[in-house]
């Protein structure tokens, strides 16, 4: 019975995780996927292990290579954490605690318990195999081999994927919001009844193949989907899913995690298509081969087409492997070259946007890119990644800034950077993980983290050497192929984050945990404790904690579906219907910094701002590393509690992770220079520093004038409001200043304020349609003292175009588009100029981002319609 339930559990956890997916439910549409394995994973768990210790009978772990490097992973987590815990401020701990149990919870289950589990199964499996793996002659191959139904897989894939096809034909009506609607549809219902009950009963043996075959199932689905929508074919949902340009994420919410997922099963796929004995089973595989294949390059994650051949390659090491190539070299031959000139003749994606490059653009795109500006984005935000991480483990160098913490404490490193830096300003990210698995071990725990790491890995691979001499079974072959897999992944993870998201980092650990079951050497057995009460008393304590963390995860579910609730309510204008989904969401718990964020934002906008700021500072307690709690809870403490005494900090806590928002910079000054005692040593400091970054920002041009002449500094407050004039002609706050600066200190008036009168008597003559040679030469006067106007540009490129001086006209009308984008009149005749001069891409560009700022506007849509082009 209880061998029954697991087999429904396993198949659950590797079927329906996969290819669940829902758009419209949760805010990250994977939350389904990562609760429902959680569960089911520690069900699983408690099935094998537990269940059996309970009854009377004795607990059984499997022995591997790995148990003590892992017992001292977790020895050095729970020190690094410690160490952290004691050594920070006591404003962060109830933050380190939440992320510390967090990652803590997905390290037991995603990680420890399905390496066990799969270990479990396949040293079950090697004892019942031994006596069976005797019995045949020497140099024969095991013939549970071929038993593997090929054939019925395959049938039950295609038959199962192409009812799905019928999926927009049959499904019923779906409800803009409500959360059980988004959830029950009749026909999906019985579709996923259906193909449960096919994948339960095709791997109803239980064999490690079978579960392998089960994921292979799931990679093959996920992956033909994944590539059709990479040719822009939606058959699931009503519109294209395109959150990541021309990359396709099929039913697993991040092109990442997809093509880490098949990383690991490549390896697998290969052996089995070398091992295959008939025409029909080659097939089989070779087309699983290729179609998982396929769905890495759709992805376009560059990290996973090093990691797959990164696998492949270990695999070639294997002695059995290349014996299998030289038994059928047409075979191989065949699948390699197929495979090779789909990677050469690879297409552009289908997927509407601007970015869809081919394999071959993917990789050498980053020439382009440091050609044309001198950063290329995807590698530099990894270089400012690695720097933050770097220093973040360079603090404390023995066990680092803490296990969990690195989401934490991130930003407050970036924020640094980033005010020192300018290289790094538009690369601002809020990183949850470093993209490279050394860094991320340095940065958390420090040299003995990652000496435990390195201990680890070593003899993972160190204990599986003589398998790759020969494998002495067919299982051993997929033990093999597993742990070519892991290694795959490993080192897809030194550019990617996989490992650290459920779905992949459990197909890695089950397949490390299968190897590690599979291939280690004779003479390990089974720790075992005999029926006892202490063993029936552990178990019911282990059941206990099981049920705490499978509850975890059904709460975290039900957070999250209604926090996605509340935030689609809030942003569609409906207040109070969003506050008591958002209360709903933070009564579910687990802490969590968006959901509560959301409430905060909420309650806000109802004005109960004593609520807000409360619920903001419990959104800094689940995550104290966010810069826009502490500007909110600023501006409520400041503008609507009436403490700005207390709003201070705040603001300087925001400004320390995110230097570079001027909306910060803007809210403290004002801080600085409201009431009766202004504190302006401390707004010239701040101005000083807003300038270094935002050097045409008028506001604080204008703010630090007015310093200047309170401290009576007239010069420099002149100089200060002209800056600000000259960027923004439409400043009148600052005009004023100007012009009562120049009257108390008897100075002379700057030309700037008689280029405001031209600049104002310009405006009048074009509303006249005058572009009149007189104009045309006040518009240049006015332009030649107003440089860095957007407006002088723009009215002195309008008067030229108007003139039919179109190539004059341009300088002029892109400089005061890209002053201001949002300036649609300017942008409207750059579009009219470059037509003109038979730039019809450059044109068409300028019109939709008029249509992007004004949906509804005649010009643009008439442009676009002359020029042929969609809208």
């Amino acid at each position: 019975m209880t061998a029954r339930i697991r087999h429904l559990l396993i198949v659950a956890a590797f079927f329906v995780t996969p290819l669940i997916f829902f758009t419209n439910l949760t805010r990250n549409p994977y939350v389904t996927q990562i609760c429902l394995l959680n569960i089911l994973i520690c069900v699983a768990v408690g099935v094998h292990f537990l269940w059996p210790a309970a009854s009377g009978g004795s607990f059984l772990l499997p022995r591997t290579a790995l148990d003590v490097p892992l017992g001292a992973a977790a020895c050095a987590a729970a020190l690094s954490w410690g160490v952290a815990f004691v050594g920070h401020a006591s404003f962060f701990r109830p933050a380190m605690l939440y992320e510390g149990v967090r990652v803590s919870i997905f390290a037991l289950v995603n990680a420890v318990l399905p390496f066990y589990l799969a270990a479990s199964l396949c040293r079950s499996e090697d004892e019942s195999e031994s006596e069976s793996q005797s019995k045949l002659r020497p140099g024969s191959r095991d013939p549970s081999w071929d038993e593997s139904p090929a054939l019925a897989w395959a049938a039950f894939a295609l038959v199962w994927g192409g009812l799905w096809a019928m999926f927009p034909q049959m499904r019923g009506a779906r409800a803009p919001t409500g959360i059980w609607p988004q959830v029950w549809d009749g026909y999906g219902a019985f579709l996923w009844g259906l193909g449960f009950g096919g994948a339960a009963w095709l791997s109803r043996a239980g064999r490690v193949a079978d579960y392998l075959h089960l994921a292979l199932t799931a990679g093959f689905l996920a992956s033909a989907y994944g590539v059709l929508q990479y040719f822009n074919f939606e058959f699931i949902w009503p519109s294209i899913l395109n959150p990541y340009g021309g990359r396709s994420v099929s039913t697993f919410g991040n092109p990442n995690f997809l093509s880490s997922f098949n990383v690991v099963l490549m390896p697998l796929a290969a052996v089995l298509f070398l091992n295959s004995r008939t025409l029909s089973r080659r097939i089989v595989y070779g087309t699983l081969f290729l179609t998982m294949g396929t769905a890495i390059l759709a992805s376009l994650t560059r990290s996973s087409w090093g990691g797959t051949v990164a696998a492949l390659g270990l695999l070639a090491l294997s002695k059995d492997v290349r014996g299998r190539v030289a038994e059928a070299p047409r075979a191989a031959g065949l699948l390699a070259g197929l495979a090779t000139a789909v990677i050469i003749l690879w297409p552009e994606s289908r997927i509407a946007g601007s970015y869809h490059p081919s394999v071959l653009g993917r990789l050498t795109e980053i020439k382009t890119f440091s050609q044309a500006d001198g950063y290329y984005s995807p590698f530099h935000q990894r270089v400012l990644i690695w720097t933050c991480s770097w220093l973040m483990g360079a603090e404390n160098p023995l066990t680092g800034k803490g296990w969990g913490l690195y989401e934490l404490f991130y930003p407050f490193y970036q924020g640094h950077l980033l005010g020192a830096m300018e290289f790094f300003r538009t690369m601002r990210t809020h990183a949850n993980n470093a993209h490279n698995e050394i860094m991320e071990i340095w940065a958390q725990t420090g040299i003995v983290g990652l000496g435990v790491l390195f201990w680890l890995w070593a003899t993972f691979f160190r204990s599986l050497v003589p398998r790759w001499r020969s494998a002495r079974s067919a299982r051993e072959s997929l033990g093999l192929a597993a742990a070519c897999g892991a290694g795959g992944m490993l080192a897809d993870n030194l550019l990617n984050v996989s490992l650290h998201f459920a779905m992949p980092a459990f197909m890695f650990w089950w397949a490390a945990g299968t190897a590690a079951g599979s291939l280690q050497p004779p003479g390990r057995g089974w720790r075992s404790a005999g029926p006892s009460r202490t063993v029936r008393a552990a178990a019911a304590a282990g059941a206990l904690l099981l049920l705490a963390v499978s509850w975890y995860w059904v709460s975290t579910w039900f957070r999250e579906a209604h926090y996605f609730e509340g935030f689609k309510l809030l942003r569609g204008g409906s207040s109070a219907a969003a506050v008591k989904e958002l209360e709903r969401s933070k009564a579910w718990g687990p802490p969590e910094v968006n959901a509560i964020y959301e409430l905060g934002n909420a309650y806000a906008r109802v004005e109960r701002f004593e609520d807000a700021a409360r619920i903001y500072s419990d959104a800094l307690s689940a995550n104290a590393g966010y810069d826009e709690i502490y500007f909110n809870l600023g501006t409520i403490k400041s503008s609507r509690l009436g403490q700005p005494g207390q709003a201070e900090s705040y603001y300087l806590s925001a400004l320390a992770i995110n230097p570079i928002s001027p909306d910060i910079y803007t809210a403290l000054s004002a801080l600085y220079l409201q009431g009766s005692v202004l504190q302006l040593d401390k707004a010239e400091r701040l101005l000083a520093r807003a300038l270094k970054v935002f050097p045409n920002n008028p506001n604080h041009w204008n703010n630090l004038g007015f310093v200047m002449s309170n401290k009576d500094r007239w010069a420099e407050a002149e100089k200060a409001y002209v800056r600000a004039l000259e960027l923004n002609p439409d400043l009148r706050v600052a005009e004023s200043n100007l012009r009562v600066v120049v009257r108390r200190a008897g100075l002379p008036p700057p030309p700037l304020l008689r280029a405001l009168d031209d600049l104002r008597g310009l405006e009048a003559r074009l509303l006249r349609r005058d572009y009149s040679a007189s104009s045309l030469e006040l518009a240049r006067r006015t332009a030649s003292v107003l440089p860095d106007s957007a407006k002088a540009n723009f009215m002195l490129g309008t008067v030229l175009l108007a003139g039919g001086r179109d190539a004059d006209a341009l300088a002029h009308l892109e400089r005061a588009a890209r002053r201001e984008p949002g300036l649609i009149g300017a942008r409207l005749n750059l579009a009219r100029a470059y037509i003109r001069l038979s730039r019809r891409e450059d044109a068409a560009r300028e019109l939709k981002a008029v249509l992007s700022l004004d949906p509804g506007n005649a010009d643009a849509r008439a442009g676009l319609a002359v020029l042929g082009q969609s809208q």
